[in-house]
């Protein structure tokens, strides 16, 4: 029989206290997931609600490559890379600039990261965040130079996004990162105010 339990639903992911790599997968708490499986719930947003469990998974599933319990391929590496910088712009976002109110369309009310930019501001969401990086970084690069080498080169490209601060001792945005997103962003607003922004707070 398997070693890996059931997987939860994605709200139960919210409240996790014990995260951690062993050779046959990433623990959360009483659950054992296989690398492949987290990653994949990475990406399709299982820990979106509670980022700082996502990175201590990333941590969790860079320690387990290190001890050699898991190998990721290049796709599982744009998967997390593209989770890890959609994430550190989403932090500093929230604080620089907050969190409002914005109306979903279920009718209720989520809680959504703001970003404020030289035209304008707009909610932001760790979902379509990866979205557009997908896009805009994956997208081309793979048009450009093929799957293969498109992939390693986006995965550099994400890699340059990211840096450490010194002060903090944790990641954060390169300034070569944060001004590529602050392009990507403002553009996107200035296209909107061109066309006409919708009457509802615009979710990129």
């Amino acid at each position: 029989m398997s070693k890996l339990s059931v997987i939860p639903n994605k709200l139960e992911y919210q409240t996790i206290s014990h995260i951690e790599a062993t050779p046959d997968g990433i623990r959360l708490d009483s659950r054992l997931v296989g690398y492949s499986r987290v990653i994949s719930q990475l990406g399709d947003g299982w820990f979106d609600s509670s980022l700082g469990n996502g990175l201590r998974v990333l941590a969790e599933v860079q320690l387990g490559e290190t001890n050699g319990w898991f190998a990721p391929s290049s796709e599982q590496k744009a998967v997390i890379w593209r989770w890890l910088i959609a994430c550190l712009f989403i932090h500093e976002q929230q604080n620089k600039n907050g969190m409002a109110e914005v109306p979903n369309k279920e009718g209720g009310i989520d809680l959504a990261t703001l970003y404020v930019g030289q035209y304008g501001g707009m909610a932001v969401y760790p979902s379509t965040e990866r979205f557009s990086l997908a896009t805009h970084i994956e997208g081309i690069a793979i048009e450009k130079y093929g799957v293969v080498t498109g992939l390693e080169r986006a995965i550099l490209l994400y890699q340059g996004m990211a840096d450490v601060d010194p002060d903090k001792n944790s990641l954060c945005l390169s300034n070569w990162g944060r001004e590529n997103l602050t392009l990507l962003h403002d553009d996107y607003i200035k296209m909107l105010n061109s066309e006409g922004i919708p009457a509802a707070p615009t979710a990129h």
